[in-house]
C-alpha cells in the first residue's frame, strides 16, 4: 500500500490549495484517531487510498453519504490492517473519515449540504458532554457515558449516529458539536 501512496505523491507535484488543505487535514485527522495506535504515515496512507478525497474534491450523492462512509472506513480498516498486522475498529477509521471531512468540507462552508450530512468527529468528550443535558433522557445518559469510540463496531457506530442525528435535531449535523470542548 505504501507503492500507491508514493505514486500518489509523484502525480501530485503541483502543490495548489487544495493540496494544502488536503495535507493539513490528513495531519489533523490523523492526530485525532492515532491515541497510540498507530504513525501519521499510516493513517495517512490509508486515508489517501480510501477514496475519501474524491468526495471532498467534489462533494455528491449526499443521499447515500452513510454507504459511502462504509466503503471509506472498510477500505482504511484493510489498509491498515494489511500494512501493520493491527486490527483497527470502525470507530478509529470513522474518526479519521469525519475529522478529514470536517477539515476539508464542513470548515470551509458549514452551511453546504455536505456540511448538512457528514458524521461529527466522535469521541469520548462529545458523548460525555452530551451525557450532561438536562433535555437528554437518563438511559440516553447512559449509553453515551458507556460508549468507547475506539472500538465502535459498524452496527454500534450507525446507531450512535442515529441517536446523534435524533438529539441534534433539524440542524447541520456539525452544529452537534457545540458539545465539544478543548479543555475536557
Amino acid at each position: 500500500m505504501a507503492k500507491k501512496c508514493f505514486i500518489r505523491e509523484l502525480l501530485e507535484m503541483r502543490y495548489t490549495a487544495h493540496n494544502h488543505r488536503h495535507n493539513f487535514a490528513v495531519w489533523a485527522a490523523a492526530r485525532a484517531t492515532q491515541r497510540g495506535f498507530t504513525d501519521v504515515k499510516t493513517l495517512k496512507c490509508a486515508l489517501e487510498v480510501s477514496g475519501v478525497e474524491s468526495f471532498a474534491r467534489r462533494p455528491i450523492r449526499l443521499g447515500q453519504f452513510n454507504d459511502q462512509h462504509r466503503v471509506w472506513c472498510m477500505r482504511i480498516m484493510n489498509n491498515i490492517e494489511q500494512g501493520t498486522g493491527k486490527y483497527t475498529s470502525y470507530g478509529r477509521a470513522a474518526k479519521l473519515v469525519n475529522t478529514y471531512l470536517k477539515t476539508m468540507l464542513v470548515l470551509r462552508d458549514p452551511m453546504s449540504k455536505a456540511a448538512a450530512v457528514i458524521h461529527p468527529p466522535i469521541d469520548r468528550i462529545l458523548l460525555r458532554n452530551i451525557a450532561t443535558q438536562a433535555n437528554i433522557e437518563e438511559s440516553t445518559k447512559r449509553y453515551l457515558r458507556g460508549i468507547n469510540w475506539t472500538s465502535l463496531e459498524e452496527g454500534s457506530y450507525f446507531e450512535l449516529i442515529c441517536v446523534l442525528r435524533e438529539i441534534n435535531g433539524n440542524q447541520p449535523f456539525w452544529m452537534i458539536e457545540e458539545y465539544w470542548t478543548v479543555t475536557n
